[in-house]
This record gives structure tokens, sequence and C-alpha cells, in this order.
């Protein structure tokens, strides 16, 4: 990885001709077919960036908010509630400074605490001025600044790196789903296109469109998926998780404590919920409406609530209203469809 950055060299262009294309190390995410050595290489990729800086010149090769060049960490934990409602989270710092103010976009208006934080940020940025040489990057657990195995293994040791595991098993849902979602996160549940890589040889469309179907499609990608997410967003005020990897990692970055597993909580009766649809769909030729997908979702939640604390349930039972609420005011509107005939979600 550390190479791959920092020196040009013939293996260093055959991958990059082979996995990056025009995109920087640092925007490329490992996507089916791939090969397993670059499998390997972009699951270390997060780990091994946390533990550099980069050094501005022309900002191609760095994200805005997801690297670490300006203080000790990413904009993204510096500034939550901004990163939480910003588009193109990816962007690089060419892109996002190729003119002033910055081309930064928002989900929602700024007023409030928010402005400020954006304020502040704008006063920063001032500093930063863009030249034509090549981003450099710097390893900030040498004092020389450069990379060595040993240097990186005790920095993995001391530093703590957070097991995302732990938020799945800690979950108070049945057994049955911490293992779908334990698959989930490993890649492993058996979409279309997993199912290909064991020679099966079906059609591999995603039921829902005429995408074909892979874990980063169907659960967040997919037009039917997407609108799922944009009902939570609407009721609960949370932004799309990017990935399984985003939703277990960063993705409630800056949301309290006690509230992160009511969150994923909810995330997960979303993902098991549409996983449910998928499989009716393709097992029985059961066809799914949107609304229904909603209150099966809601339904898992009021299930699931009798599992937490007691002093969390009524808050999952009420956050399970509130997005069936929201749901059925969406279609009022949008399809002139009557709240009174509820569809059975069970």
């Amino acid at each position: 990885m550390y190479r791959l950055l920092k020196i040009d060299g013939t293996w260093q262009q055959i991958l990059r001709n082979k996995y990056l294309g025009t995109k920087p190390l640092v925007q490329v995410q490992w996507k089916s077919g791939d090969s397993h050595f670059w499998a390997s290489l972009m699951k270390v990729k997060r780990d091994f960036l946390r533990f550099g800086t980069f050094m501005i010149q022309n900002g191609s090769q760095v994200r805005f908010w997801e690297d670490i060049w300006l203080g000790n960490t990413p904009l993204r934990e510096q500034y939550p509630q901004l990163y939480n409602i910003a588009r193109g989270k990816h962007d690089t710092m060419e892109a996002v400074l190729s003119a002033y103010p910055p081309n930064v976009s928002w989900r929602r208006d700024l007023f409030g605490d928010k402005l400020v934080m954006w304020n502040n940020l704008l006063s920063r940025l001032t500093t930063v001025v863009l030249s034509q040489e090549e981003d450099e990057f710097i390893w900030t657990l040498d004092r020389k600044g450069e990379f060595s195995v040993k240097s990186h293994y005790l920095g993995l040791i001391h530093q703590n790196i957070p097991n995302t595991n732990k938020h799945l098993w800690k979950l108070k849902t049945p057994l049955k789903i911490k293992v779908f979602l334990w698959y989930l996160r490993k890649g492993v549940i058996l979409t279309k296109d997993n199912l290909a890589r064991r020679n099966w040889q079906g059609n591999q469309q995603c039921c829902f469109c005429h995408e074909n179907e892979t874990i980063q499609h169907l659960f967040f990608d997919c037009r039917f998926a997407r609108l799922g997410w944009a009902t939570a967003y609407a009721a609960w005020g949370l932004p799309r998780p990017h990935s399984v990897d985003d939703m277990f990692g960063h993705w409630l970055d800056g949301i309290q404590s006690n509230l992160k597993p009511l969150i994923l909580l909810g995330a997960s009766a979303l993902c098991w919920s549409l996983w449910l649809c998928r499989n009716a769909f393709i097992f029985e030729n059961k066809h799914t409406s949107f609304l229904q997908f909603i209150y099966l979702t809601t339904h898992w939640l009021r299930t699931w609530a009798v599992l937490q604390k007691s002093s969390s349930q009524e808050v999952v039972v009420a956050a399970s209203r509130y997005l069936a609420q929201v749901a059925k005011e969406f279609f009022t509107r949008a399809h002139g469809w009557r709240s009174s005939l509820r569809i059975d979600s069970h």
C-alpha cells in the first residue's frame, strides 16, 4: 500500500492500470471480480491510512472528508454533523477546492450550530493553496515519515483499532439475525453474484430493477433499497450508509453512544426485511410493494423491542410507528393512497 502511494515502478503501474483507472487509490473500493490480493489490500486500506497524513499539493490524491490532511484526524471526525449531511463524501481536495467557495453541497440548509461549524472550517481552508505538484503521503509513526511493518504493527496494537463486528454481536436481536448480519458483513450471503462464483448459471438481474444483483446493489444502491433508506432518513434524520462497512463503521460517527445500538437495530430490521422481500419474490414469486416492505421493517422492530432494555423498548416502538406514519404520508401525497387501508406485513 505504501509503495503504491509513494513509488513509481513496473508492478505499481500494472496495479494502477488494472484497478485504479483514473481514480486515486484513496477513492477505489473493492468490487466484484477483483482478485483476492486486491480485496485484502482494500480491507486494510482504512487502518493503513489512519496512520498517515497528506501534504497537499494538487489535491488529486486526497479525499476532502475521509483522509487526514488538516489536523490529526479526518474532517469527517472533526465535523461529524457536517459530514453526515454532506453530498460527495469521497470527493477529492482537487474537486472541492477547484472553486471558491468550496464545491461542497448539502442535503439540507445549514443553520445554527452547523453554519457556525462550516464557517469555522472555511476559515481554516483559507490557508490551503493548491499547486501543480503531486500530493505527498507521510507515515506519521516514523520520525522520518517512512513506512515500516514494525511501526504499523505497534501502531495497530497500541492504537486499539476497533473491532467493528463487536457492535454486530452485541445487538439485541435473535441469533439468526446476528448470523445474517455477520454474513452480510463478510460479503458471503447468497446474492446472485456470489451464486455465480459457485458456477450458478441463472439470471443475475436484481428482482427489483434491471441491474445485476450484488450485496452493494441490493442493500444500498437499488432504487427499492434507496427508497427504503430515504424513508428512514425522513423519519429518523439519518442519511443512507454507503456500504456494509460504512453501516458498521463510520456511519454513526457523531451520534450519542446510547442511541447507536438502537439506530443499528433499525438498519438491521430494514436490511433483514429487504432480504425477506427479495427471497419471497425469487422462491415464491410474491411481489412486495414498497409499503409492505416498510411495514415489514416496522414489524421486526416491534418484535425485537421486547429484547431491548426496558428504558429503550418504548423508543423502538415509537420509532417504528413514526416510520410507518412517514411512509403513509408519503403515499397519501404521491399516490392518493388511503392510510386506513393498512397492508398486512406479517
